[in-house]
């Protein structure tokens, strides 16, 4: 009836983009610590989709279907989310939104290389783009000066698109980057 592949397997990767979509409201309500939350728990999301993806029994058809979606949501997610914060912050010059490109660029750039690298297998080239989140909210949890948020999307940028290994996540290192999310959500939550 529909087309798509709808189970199990990508149920995390919508709910990060419902977090997404939320975390956008709340910038719009210029809700920066609320945004930031919904930024991380993105973040989370997306850091354990593959996770229980791979617990699914599914098809090639929906093995691809799973990646190509969980690219295009990891574009909205993690590269115009982190944008649209920056422009409720009021970093709307010329040279903001001319590393708005450069960092959108370098993550779009980044998740179609993923998308056909044949040896993804084993390890990530480049900073995965899922990054930004903990990242730039760690960094906003600290300064929201212009300066450094400009400079770090810049690093990000870079280090998007930087060839070298990243070995692929452990259930044990995404276990960590859990209980790290969890704190600076904690530390966040204080400081509303």
């Amino acid at each position: 009836m529909f087309i798509g592949y709808y189970n199990k397997s990508i149920i995390l990767t919508f709910i990060g983009l419902f977090f997404t979509i939320l975390g956008i409201k709340f910038s719009f309500d210029h809700q920066l610590v609320l945004s930031l939350i919904s930024l991380l728990l993105s973040g989370l999301c997306d850091t354990f989709d593959g996770t229980v993806a791979s617990l699914v029994k599914r098809n090639k058809e929906e093995k691809l279907y799973g990646v190509q979606l969980d690219s295009l949501v990891d574009v909205i997610c993690f590269g115009l989310f982190p944008i649209i914060i920056c422009i409720h912050l009021g970093y709307n010059s010329f040279w903001n939104i001319f590393i708005y490109f450069i960092f959108l660029f370098c993550g779009v750039s980044r998740l179609a290389f993923f998308n056909v690298d044949k040896d993804n297998q084993k390890y990530f080239r480049g900073l995965p783009i899922t990054m930004s989140s903990f990242i730039l909210s760690s960094i906003m949890l600290i300064t929201i000066n212009e300066i450094v948020i400009m400079v770090s999307l810049l690093l990000l940028s870079v280090l998007f698109v930087l060839n070298f290994k990243i070995p692929k996540s452990s259930f044990g290192l995404k276990i960590l980057y859990l209980i790290i999310g969890l704190f600076i959500i904690g530390m966040l939550v204080i400081k509303m």
